[in-house]
């Protein structure tokens, strides 16, 4: 019997031992990332450089971070890049025509080919905001004037004077007072009194005192393939997480790359607006001739202010978008205008008399939505 009792018990610990070395192999269920993709195909388009071809051309420390996630930097490894991260990762530099020199014509048909597409789908998305009050809306405004040489001063009869840093440092005392006071102008609205949800939003969105955000057609749209400036143009730009495998290590392709996948999608859309008057109206409230110079009133211990003319450079829209769920983000309106002013100098500058100045400002507004 005690033989029987011990025989017993040493088969429960020979299973309670089995079982508890099994539970001690086992794995729980890795949870293995779920790439996301885009919820509209707008067909962008990433040109493809091979590392022999950027290696010529960008300097080694931004060579190295474009290539960082690949172990292996042969001549013929290929990496994508939309116009977007072209122009924001290069657009400053002095090589940045020398990559854009590598993409080839059947690649810019490409790019330039889904511009009514975007169009159309940017449209859409902002008047549905704007109309139907689809989401709350927050909004920031800012508006500065660009000196420096694009400062130019002339005589009432067009002659560009003498001394331009001279009447340019007086300018600057000027456009600074103009400025000191400008807030009480601008929209000003913070983040903790965004709008509630269906609210009317007319003199909220560009542009104000309409129902409808844009009417803008591809008429409106600017170009000048010199510059590299096109119309519009839309990328997304991926957050990359790794994939794992089943062990829960990071995975791997054949060649022993890391493997990623993409859990975020972030849109950009870039638009430039003709500077005709017509054009910009079509998303943009004009009226800074009867507002913002109201505001150089204020320097009126230094110079007059006789009269003045607005004209537009190539204005332009940004919009942010999760292109998951295509729920816009934000949206920024960079309004870019030369004044052109006839003043008079007074008290302490009134040697200077009356001339004639033109300088580069810039509205820019932001807006905030929230879902």
């Amino acid at each position: 019997m005690k033989k029987n009792v011990i025989r017993i018990i040493a088969v429960v610990l020979a299973f309670t031992m089995l079982a508890v070395s099994f539970a001690g192999c086992s794995t729980s269920e890795v949870n293995r990332p779920i790439p996301v993709e885009t919820k509209t195909d707008l067909g962008d388009v990433y040109f493809e450089f091979t590392y022999g071809e950027l290696k010529n051309i960008l300097p080694g420390d931004k060579l190295a971070t474009l290539y960082e996630n690949f172990n292996k930097k042969t001549d013929d490894r290929v990496v994508k890049l939309s116009y977007y991260e072209l122009v924001s990762k290069y657009g400053s530099e002095e090589y940045f025509n020398d990559i854009l020199a590598l993409i080839s014509d059947e690649e810019w048909a490409q790019f330039t080919g889904n511009q009514q597409e975007v169009l159309d789908y940017f449209n859409g998305m902002i008047n549905d905001i704007k109309t139907n009050g689809s989401a709350r809306v927050s909004y920031y405004e800012n508006f500065w004037i660009n000196h420096g040489d694009g400062v130019v001063f002339k005589s009432e009869d067009g002659k560009e004077l003498e001394n331009q840093d001279k009447f340019r440092a007086a300018f600057r005392l000027y456009a600074d007072m103009a400025l000191k006071d400008i807030g009480s102008f601008l929209m000003n609205l913070s983040q903790e009194d965004a709008t509630k949800k269906n609210a009317d939003l007319t003199d909220v969105i560009y542009p104000l005192g309409e129902k409808t955000a844009s009417t803008l057609t591809l008429n409106d749209l600017y170009t000048d393939e010199k510059t590299n400036t096109f119309p519009i143009y839309t990328s997304i730009v991926p957050t990359m997480v790794y994939d794992l495998d089943e062990k829960g290590n990071n995975a791997e392709d054949e060649e022993g790359e890391y493997i990623f996948v993409p859990s975020e999608l972030y849109r950009t859309i870039n638009m430039v607006v003709k500077p005709e008057e017509a054009s910009v109206k079509k998303a943009f409230t004009v009226r800074e001739k009867d507002g913002i110079m109201e505001q150089f009133k204020v320097a009126e211990n230094y110079l007059i202010l006789n009269s003045f003319e607005i004209a537009f450079t190539p204005c332009k829209i940004t919009a942010g978008i999760n292109a998951v769920n295509d729920e816009m983000a934000y949206t920024t309106y960079e309004k870019n205008m030369i004044i052109t002013a006839n003043i008079t100098f007074t008290g302490a500058l009134a040697d200077y008399g009356t001339v004639v100045v033109e300088f580069p400002c810039t509205s820019s507004l932001t807006y905030n939505f929230g879902w």
